[in-house]
Parts: structure tokens; sequence; C-alpha cells
């Protein structure tokens, strides 16, 4: 198998490729590897809707898509999408690829886009920054041969918007209400018009905060690290969508995360915390992918103790993703590489 770096690809392609999907370079085409263009395939494990068409060339979505292209050389192209059509790329041929993908649903709406670390190019950064800059910019090209590729995808830091303050980028963790997915193919051998397939999972996971019983004083629920809240009334505390700390991670191997959760109830029936009252209580609770965990804690009416009811049920689905859909169920992206 022949060794060709993607600068070398640079000066071969410079007269060749970026009809639609790359960006052009420069330089003496040597008379060296033949190229085909290709174009991706996403595959999701998630419901999806099938009466949706395909964006066109003019439209675009609030989605956005991050993908790193790499071979045996090392780094060979990534880009920043909003429109599905232009995910077209023109790859050296007797080579194998590796294509990863991250896909952030409404991206533009729940994602930071300014100026993150005091940086002045203007961008959307965690997860999407890269090897040379905290921001990038949507330009629905892959950019091809300068070795620069997304370094957040494998993550689950994100900035996030704000909308008290949109000027201000909220850095998370675990990018609480953010829909995510991953998706990792290798050992590409490109055909020509042929097609990459990338099985997308989602990457999140579902908690929900409930309390019963709660007749006085105040009950504080504390989650690991990501969940931590105070309350004085019963019902419904909190409902949301974490992303995985380790997304690579849950992506390969969908082990959950386990939390210690612990309750603390204060009550107003003495003076001050060392209330005879006050009851604290822990438990270990797995958090899994595309899952949403209830955890109901239950204050004893005669404050002897507090319970804790566990339940797990399969994340209701604000996942479609409105590409092109086969009648086999399959997320299918329509592109003529030949446009």
């Amino acid at each position: 198998m022949n060794h060709f770096s993607p600068f070398a690809a640079v000066a071969l392609l410079g007269a060749l490729l970026f009809g639609t999907g790359c960006d052009r370079s420069g330089g003496d085409a040597p008379q060296a590897e033949e190229t085909v263009t290709v174009h991706l395939n996403l595959i999701g494990d998630f419901n999806v809707e099938v009466d949706q068409e395909p964006l066109t060339r003019a439209e675009s979505s609030d989605d956005a898509y991050a993908i790193n292209v790499t071979y045996e050389d090392g780094q060979y192209a990534y880009g920043l999408f909003d429109n599905v059509a232009d995910m077209t790329i023109t790859l050296l041929s007797n080579h194998r690829y590796t294509v990863e993908c991250c896909l952030v649903k409404n991206a533009k709406n729940t994602l930071f886009y300014g100026q993150a670390f005091n940086n002045a190019y203007t961008g959307y950064a965690y997860p999407f920054q890269t090897s040379s800059s905290n921001s990038t910019l949507v330009n629905n090209r892959f950019v091809i041969g300068n070795g620069v590729k997304f370094t957040g995808l494998q993550s689950g830091n994100a900035h996030l918007h704000s909308n008290s303050s949109p000027s201000t980028s909220n850095y998370s963790k675990y990018a609480p209400g953010v829909n995510r997915f991953y998706g990792r193919t290798s050992g590409y051998e490109p055909v020509p018009n042929g097609t990459i397939d990338v099985y997308l999972k989602r990457v999140v996971f579902g908690a929900r905060f409930e309390v019963e019983g709660l007749q006085e004083g105040s009950l504080k629920i504390e989650a690991g690290d990501f969940y931590t809240s105070t309350k004085s009334a019963n019902g419904l505390w909190s409902e949301q969508i974490y992303t995985f700390p380790g997304v690579f991670d849950v992506w390969n191997n969908d082990l959950p995360l386990v939390f210690n959760v612990k309750l603390t109830y204060t009550s107003d029936r003495g003076q001050g915390s060392g209330t005879l009252w006050n009851i604290t209580q822990n438990r270990e609770v797995q958090f899994k992918r595309n899952v949403m965990t209830t955890v109901t804690a239950k204050v004893n009416p005669d404050l002897s103790g507090l319970t804790f009811d566990i339940a797990e049920e399969e994340m209701d689905p604000d996942n479609e993703i409105y590409l092109g859909i086969n009648t086999d169920g399959l997320i299918d992206i329509i592109v003529n590489p030949n446009n």
C-alpha cells in the first residue's frame, strides 16, 4: 500500500476535486495516486420519521455535524456542516480511511456561538474546537491536507448557549439539554461514487428527579457531580438529558454511569442542622445510554427515614434526524457527487 501524506494530496487534488465538497488548493498536481469521490451515509440506532425530504444545497438546518477523516498517514480532512447535501469528499485510492462524526441536534440554539476563551475568532467552541482554534465556523466543506482536526468529539464537554446572556459561554462537562450523537467507522476503502456508512449512537442519558411525602422542611438531592438541587415541595423537580463525559467510551461499550445519589432532609421542627429530625440517605444509581432514569425520593410520614424508588424507561425520542429516509428506516444522505 502506498503512503501519500495529505499535504501532498492537496497538490494532487487542486485541479480535480472541490466542486462542492472540499477546499481548493493550488500547486502542481503530481502524477501519482488516483482519486475517487464518495459521500457519507449516516445510519442511526434511533426512531426516525419516514416522510422527510433530504435538504437541498440551498438549505441548512439547526443541526451541526463535525466530521474527522483520517488514514494511515494521519489526519486527512475535517469539516463542520449544517447541510447534509454537502458531505462529499474526494479521497486518494489505495488507502483505508477512518471517519468519525459528531452530530448535535438543534446545535444553533443549544451551543454557544461567539468568542470562547477570549478567542478573537468567532464560531462554535466545544465540542467543535479544533487542533488550531477554539472556535469553528460552519462552512459545509471538507478542508483537506492542513493537518487540522476536531479534538473534542470523543468527550462530553460543551459550551452552552445562555438565553439570559447570549454573549457569555457556559462551559459544561455534561452538557445538559444537548442532544448529541456519535459514530465512527474504520477500514473504508474508497470506490468511485461510493458511500461511507457511519453508524451514529445517541450518547446521552436522561435523569428525572421527583419527591414524595415532603410535608415540611426541605430536601436536597445530589447526584454525582452533574445535579444538585434543594426544594421544599413535592412533585417533579427536574427532567433533563445529559451527555456522557466519555462519548467514545459509551459509544464503544455502552457501559452506564454509576453515581452516588445523596438525599439530605432538613426539618423545620428543630433548631439548626443538629435536630434529630434531619435525615441523610445514599444510594448508587446507574444511568444508561438513551434511557430516562427516574429517581423518586420518598420522605416517610413519621420522618423515620428516606427511601429511593428507581425506574427506567426508553427515552422519549426528540431525536429524529431530518434527512432522506429509505423505506427500510435507515437514514441515507442523498447526494449526487457529480453535482
